[in-house]
């Protein structure tokens, strides 16, 4: 099926621009109105049978393929929305998404809760064409921790590889905060600025700093949501930010921001998880994250 069907161009006046003078954009015309697939294949009946309760819905295309999944409060309301998608106001994905679907499958969940969830584990079973948040899950990241003699090392990873002591997952994102933290760590106390670049890429890395010079009980209760205490420790070095250039200065007060965040979004976050799985601490899988994610999202 086109995905359009035109006819000829209006000149529509837009916002001006920076000269003052008027901005001529062209609307596209109809020559006839868009077509309602949804409503063409299934009928106004079929819609008004579904059931006005929480659940999840499958879209399949021709050839019966699970293209994509969906959760709704309402599963009769949410469904029936598909049916006006119009391509002047709608995303090219969803028109694209109805002129595939041929077939509308739904299971009904006990409450919105379960429903998220439910979407939740079947994104990553299925991993539909049109879906794209949390299909994934396993992108999270970890952060070890190993105490060698007078040398701590820190090294992030998607892998729990080696003796560490693993703290995560972590949402993949707050590799930007594993970086601030790192580099507060190189500046603070092993005497000199780590490179800008130096942790900017998702992938496995490691540091060391004298064992002497960092509170190792305060890094594992940051890192494990306890308590922020390095994090105010960072904070009350006044040479961190009171000297030296006022880029590094900003640069620095970027990290301890980002440092504060990647607190509140991560240990935090995981203590929290662990506690309403009635564990005192341990180890979050990214399919637990993603899942509590979801849930929260109620």
């Amino acid at each position: 099926m086109p995905d359009q069907i035109s006819g000829t161009e209006l000149a529509e006046p837009a916002a001006d621009d920076a000269t003052g003078a008027a901005v001529v954009r062209a609307k596209q015309l109809w020559l006839f109105p868009p077509p309602k697939p949804l409503n063409e294949r299934f009928g106004a009946e079929f819609f008004r049978a579904i059931p006005k309760v929480p659940g999840v819905y499958f879209f399949r295309d021709e050839a019966g393929k699970l293209i994509y999944v969906g959760k709704a409060k309402n599963l009769r309301q949410r469904l029936c929305s598909y049916r006006y998608v119009h391509p002047d106001r709608d995303s090219r994905k969803t028109w694209r998404l109805v002129n595939r679907v041929r077939q509308i499958d739904w299971e009904t969940c006990a409450d919105h809760k379960s429903a998220l969830l439910e979407e939740s584990q079947l994104l990553r079973k299925h991993r539909p064409q049109f879906n794209r948040a949390n299909v994934w899950p396993w992108a999270a990241v970890y952060l070890g921790l190993k105490v060698e003699g007078d040398r701590v090392r820190l090294k992030v990873s998607r892998d729990l590889t080696g003796d560490f002591e693993w703290y995560g997952a972590f949402k993949s994102f707050s590799i930007y905060a594993f970086s601030a933290f790192l580099r507060l760590i190189h500046r603070r106390y092993a005497d000199r600025q780590a490179p800008l670049n130096w942790f900017a890429w998702d992938r496995a890395r490691e540091f060391e700093v004298d064992s002497g010079r960092i509170s190792v009980p305060a890094l594992r209760e940051f890192l494990s949501g306890e308590s922020k205490e390095l994090l105010c420790n960072f904070e009350r070095e006044a040479e961190i930010v009171g000297t030296g250039p006022l880029a590094n200065q900003n640069l620095v007060l970027n990290d301890l921001i980002l440092l504060e965040e990647f607190y509140e979004r991560g240990p935090m976050r995981n203590r929290q998880i662990n506690a309403g799985a009635s564990r005192s601490s341990g180890q979050i899988t990214p399919e637990e994250l993603v899942d509590w994610l979801a849930v929260q999202s109620a």
